[in-house]
């Protein structure tokens, strides 16, 4: 396990983009004082929004051109089979390089947070415990996506597990709604097998709104966010549904030739 930390951690310090990303995402979410200037009401919820769906943006970002990328990197230089002659079992490899990426998004999220802190404060804006679960939410959010990327990279290019992984990433966030619409569509536009079909996505993929928690406390419902049971069940089922990639993963790299 210590060497693939070690050189997933090399190889992300390597790329010069990863300081550029991070460095973009302070100067975004502290550009926020130009959405001030041309908000004149509810400039404060504009400004949260923005600096919430920066954070989610960069780390989306960076789990998909960072993600496919360290691991193509690892399939082509043949470095795979160098750490594969140190580790007892081939799917050691593919949890190493999730946990230890994970920390990377780890770090990259707790500096943005502490920016964005900052940017509250400068803007004279109270702090609330909902704007950390947001972006608690947000990053396992991202954990999945990363278990995409590692998912689709044991089988296809690094340019396909990033696009089916932003696939998955823009509908999941799509299938409550579109599974109401079918539900309640008076004027039957969509047909009964279509309808079948929003049902099953709806119940395959995950439910990314129910993780866009800043989508409930800039709105007048927050109490209805706030249940524990529902919490815990939206981490619960993250945490399922990135174990049951990941599985999947380690199961098809253990029959990758190299």
């Amino acid at each position: 396990m210590w060497e693939i930390s070690k050189n997933t951690i090399k190889e992300f310090l390597r790329l010069k983009i990863a300081y550029i990303g991070i460095f973009i995402g302070i100067v975004l979410i502290f550009s926020s004082y130009v959405l001030q200037t041309l908000t004149i009401n509810n400039w404060n919820q504009v400004i949260l929004d923005f600096s919430l769906t920066m954070i989610e943006l960069f780390g989306l970002l960076v789990t998909l051109f960072l993600g496919s990328y360290l691991l193509f990197n690892e399939f082509s230089k043949k470095t795979v089979l160098l750490i594969l002659s140190r580790i007892p079992k081939k799917w050691h490899f593919i949890l190493g390089k999730f946990f230890w990426f994970a920390l990377i998004l780890f770090l990259v999220y707790f500096i943005l947070t502490i920016w964005f802190v900052l940017a509250l404060y400068f803007h004279w804006i109270k702090i609330q415990i909902y704007y950390f679960q947001a972006i608690f939410l947000s990053y396992l959010k991202i954990l999945i996506v990363l278990a995409f990327v590692i998912f689709f990279s044991t089988f296809v290019s690094p340019f396909l597990a990033l696009l089916f992984s932003l696939t998955l990433y823009l509908v999941s966030h799509s299938t409550a709604f579109m599974l109401f619409f079918s539900q309640f569509d008076k004027e039957h536009t969509i047909s009964p097998i279509m309808g079948e079909f929003i049902k099953v996505v709806y119940y395959i993929l995950p439910n990314f709104q129910d993780l866009s928690m800043k989508e409930y406390f800039l709105s007048p419902y927050l109490t209805n966010y706030s249940n524990i049971h529902f919490v815990l069940s939206t981490i619960f089922g993250a945490v399922f549904y990135i174990i049951v990639l990941l599985w999947l993963s380690c199961i098809i790299f253990e029959k990758k030739e190299f």
